[in-house]
């Protein structure tokens, strides 16, 4: 391997380490500090650097140019603060570069600490103990270790793996979170996943990306065009009773008679299974004949083909209108669950952005989405803080208008801001009224652990129904009630004047009307009651 890295070669490793990401993100996703079902740091950072890679030509030998271009690349395709916070790194990376053709041991020191700088800054109150601790005490050992000295690209980055392994293994140690949870910190793990696989690279050995096949997030494309009647996406993994003798052909050949677009993979133990159908009761049903059900996910198409003419229609309105009147302010909204978009819809959104946990949107999502508002000034509800990070690089490069992100960090948030927000009503008016809002209402969910843990004093079993007040887990119970009602204790206050409660899609209106029963008995609040139709999460609950 030559002492210089030129462009090409560049380029080359990190699609080697962004497959060892990918064929890794699953595991990384299972490090979320929180046992919700909705971690999804490996994912978001996967998604980021194979975005921009996925567009990349692979043609440039000069490294400046190269990185300068993959970079750039990563800002638009970010993905939740882990992707971000990854995109801040390549581009300090680059910065790092610049002027510079092919790079030693000394430029990539140069390269390593302007990476090192540059994520820190991306963040308003950075935290020890995470990836950018990772990215700086690899910087810091690497500086110790080839000061003055030039050695291969092989022997660099054989020391970088070195590194940021220790480095990843002793963020515990600086996290008291991680350490309760008994877990190193996960973008840490992604960050260091992608630097085994340029590794990999210099040695020869390029990592192949294994897995693209299982990932069942990957099925339905959004270009996917539906025949006949919509009915519902449904997508399962069922860990198999007898794989040994399963016969995916026969059980293809059956499921037929169910369901349409069908995608089956089957990789030893493990069945994963993408259709449409207008019976998914019946879809389910069957499968679950041959095992026990990993994950669900079935979604009434026809609603979200009704949520994206909505959007189309109040696209057109503004671009209709653009002549006649351009709007002081206006909104763009992020969200999940069918009754939430409609609802912000009805409050006047200009435009909403499908996304939230689980789900994380782009930065390039964003950046279409407040090009689209015919306003002076934008502003981005985020509504989750998980897209608070993303929005802020989509703000940064929208040019032709001001755009204020408000942090909300919930979507119950989310909504108050958008009922105190007036479209006529200058940004200084509508930024301190939208921000009051979503300090003065309180936010309870209600979902159900993936693993078994303990966080904040908080015994937890895989399984439990989790009870989350602004943020922070207060307590673990055996049924979804139970977790809302000790929700909702710690929540309830003498001041309450309304108390909403958006029930999602593992839950019925008959749950959320027991609840309002029981909510009722404690206060004498006003209650309402809205189908959020969010997934994952029994119960969003706001108090104000």
């Amino acid at each position: 391997m030559n002492n210089k890295l030129n462009g090409y070669e560049f380029a080359k490793s990190i699609l080697s380490g962004s497959n060892s990401l990918s064929n890794n993100k699953s595991r990384i996703d299972a490090l979320n500090v929180f046992p919700v079902p909705d971690g999804d740091t490996g994912t978001n950072m996967s998604s980021t650097i194979g975005s921009a890679l996925s567009s990349y030509k692979f043609n440039e030998e000069n490294i400046e140019k190269a990185s300068n271009e993959i970079a750039k690349l990563m800002l638009f395709g970010a993905r939740g603060n882990s992707g971000v916070i990854l995109s801040q790194i390549f581009r300090g990376f680059a910065n790092g570069l610049i002027g510079v053709e092919s790079a030693g041991t000394k430029e990539l020191l140069i390269a390593f600490k302007s990476a090192a700088k540059k994520a820190y800054s991306a963040v308003l109150k950075p935290i020890e103990g995470t990836i950018l601790t990772v990215i700086r005490e690899t910087y810091e050992s690497l500086e110790r270790e080839f000061a003055n000295k030039e050695v291969s690209t092989l022997d660099f980055f054989t020391k970088v793996v070195e590194f940021a392994r220790i480095s990843c293994d002793n963020t515990p140690n600086k996290l008291k979170t991680l350490r309760e949870v008994g877990v190193t910190d996960s973008g840490g793990e992604g960050l260091y996943t992608i630097f085994l696989g340029m590794l990999s690279y210099f040695k020869g050995q390029p990592i192949e990306i294994t897995n693209e096949d299982l990932d069942i997030n990957k099925f339905i494309q959004d270009t996917e065009v539906f025949d006949g009647e919509f009915g519902y996406c449904t997508e399962f993994i069922v860990d198999l009773n007898d794989h040994e003798n399963f016969d995916k052909n026969k059980f293809t050949t059956e499921v037929e008679k169910i369901a349409s677009s069908l995608v089956v993979v089957n990789d030893e133990n493990i069945l994963k299974v993408h259709g449409h159908t207008l019976r998914p009761g019946d879809f389910l049903n069957f499968a679950q004949n041959y095992g026990e059900f990993l994950k669900i996910k079935s979604e009434n198409m026809t609603e979200q083909a009704n949520n994206s003419k909505a959007n189309a229609e109040v696209l057109k309105k503004a671009n209709d209108n653009t002549a006649d009147k351009v709007n002081l302010c206006g909104v763009v909204s992020c969200n999940l669950g069918n009754g939430f978009i409609e609802k912000m819809q009805e409050l006047g959104c200009d435009y909403v952005v499908e996304g939230g946990q689980t789900q994380n949107p782009s930065a390039q999502d964003i950046i279409e989405a407040i090009n689209q508002v015919n306003a002076q000034t934008v502003f981005v509800l985020p509504n989750n803080s998980n897209v608070f990070l993303v929005s802020q690089q989509a703000a940064q490069v929208v040019r032709d208008r001001d755009v204020i992100i408000i942090p909300s960090k919930t979507q119950i948030q989310g909504v108050s801001a958008l009922i105190n927000f007036n479209k006529e009503n200058s940004a200084e008016d509508n930024t301190e009224m939208m921000n009051e809002a979503i300090e003065d209402v309180l936010s309870g969910e209600v979902t159900q652990a993936v693993r078994t843990t303990k966080i904040n004093g908080v015994n937890i079993q895989e399984g439990d129904y989790i009870a989350i007040f602004e943020g922070k887990i207060i307590a673990s119970k055996n049924d979804y009630m139970s977790a809302a009602q000790e929700l909702l204790k710690k929540m309830i206050v003498e001041k309450n004047e309304l108390i909403s409660i958006y029930y999602g899609d593992l839950v019925s209106e008959t749950d959320a009307n027991e609840l309002a029963d029981w909510i009722q008995s404690q206060c004498d609040a006003e209650i309402e009651i809205i189908n959020g139709e969010q997934p994952n999460y029994h119960f969003l609950i706001g108090a104000e």
